[in-house]
């Protein structure tokens, strides 16, 4: 990092004007900038909201411990139930009757604290992944993938070769949430769970992780015998880019699924995809006789028409 780009930064930190000083904090926890601590803690009380969900992130990212009392504070919380309100704010749970912070400033600071003091919430978590209570070892997931935490993770991984399903499950969903790649042989090998539950949280997952490798397995599901699975594996693939080749191919065959919300997913994804060569096909099933599955083929024909007729960039 050069020495003037750090400067640029910490000046910016001075400005008014709420973009810059949001760009400026988001740069000083990319880049580290230990001496940008007390431009961030004057962040945290400016009136846009995006300025201070920033500024509490990158206090965290920077290690500054001499911002705990103050992301506290936005918390609201005490020694005692610290922990407890950090896993709510980190979870996204419904503010509290009468608090003015926004849920994403909250979620911030919970973030930021478990970062510079980790001790509070993410090691008694780890802690519980060598239970042997399947709901205490779940619940401690679930909180170590809202606090985007990096521990635990091989554990996780480890969990999604159980024979309690529950647990299986569970490891999907937080590797998911956690977009980790080192999950990617586990995961695709519960696509081919005897339960389709398992299969479905796997499809969700790799939805996440968004990954290349992950295409022909899921290609492979749209002929799944559980239609949920269908359902979702549409869903994950109108997420991929693909607008050519085997993911659209799949999904115009799909359209003639037995299951109306499978065919409705798969339109969905191809307008998603902007598929153009998927028009005919779509337009078809504005004739359904099931009402959602007419409504979106509709949906669907008029954004792959339009896609027809605009140009991809070229290299």
């Amino acid at each position: 990092m050069s020495g003037q780009l750090q400067q640029t930064v910490l000046e910016a930190l001075d400005k008014e004007d709420p973009n810059v000083l949001r760009a400026a904090c988001l740069m000083s926890g990319e880049l580290k900038i230990a001496q940008a601590e007390r431009g961030l803690l004057k962040a945290l009380n400016n009136q846009a909201w995006q300025v201070q969900a920033e500024a509490a992130k990158s206090l965290g990212l920077i290690q500054a411990k001499g911002a705990l009392p103050y992301l506290r504070r936005l918390l609201k919380a005490s020694e005692g139930d610290l922990r407890q309100k950090m896993l709510a704010a980190a979870g996204g749970a419904p503010p509290a009757e009468g608090e003015e912070t926004h849920p994403a400033v909250l979620k911030a600071a919970a973030l930021a604290i478990n970062r510079i003091q980790p001790s509070v919430a993410e090691d008694v978590l780890v802690g519980a992944l060598a239970s042997d209570n399947p709901k205490v070892m779940g619940a401690a997931m679930a909180g170590l993938a809202t606090l985007d935490s990096e521990k635990g993770r091989e554990r996780m991984v480890e969990l999604l070769g159980n024979e309690d399903l529950s647990l299986r499950k569970g490891a999907a969903a937080c590797l998911g949430k956690l977009k980790d790649k080192s999950a990617l042989s586990g995961l695709l090998a519960l696509l081919r769970d005897d339960d389709s539950s398992v299969r479905k949280e796997a499809v969700i997952a790799l939805n996440h992780i968004k990954d290349k490798r992950t295409l022909p397995p899921m290609i492979s599901l749209m002929k799944d015998p559980d239609a949920e699975v269908r359902r979702v594996t549409a869903i994950a693939l109108g997420n991929t880019r693909q607008r050519k080749g085997e993911v659209v191919d799949a999904l115009i065959e799909a359209l003639k699924d037995r299951d109306a919300q499978v065919r409705k997913a798969c339109l969905s994804a191809l307008g998603n995809l902007k598929a153009g060569q998927a028009l005919e096909a779509a337009a078809e099933l504005m004739a359904e006789s099931h009402e959602d599955v007419a409504t979106q083929a509709a949906v669907t024909v008029t954004l792959l028409g339009v896609a027809r007729h605009t140009p991809d960039y070229q290299d």
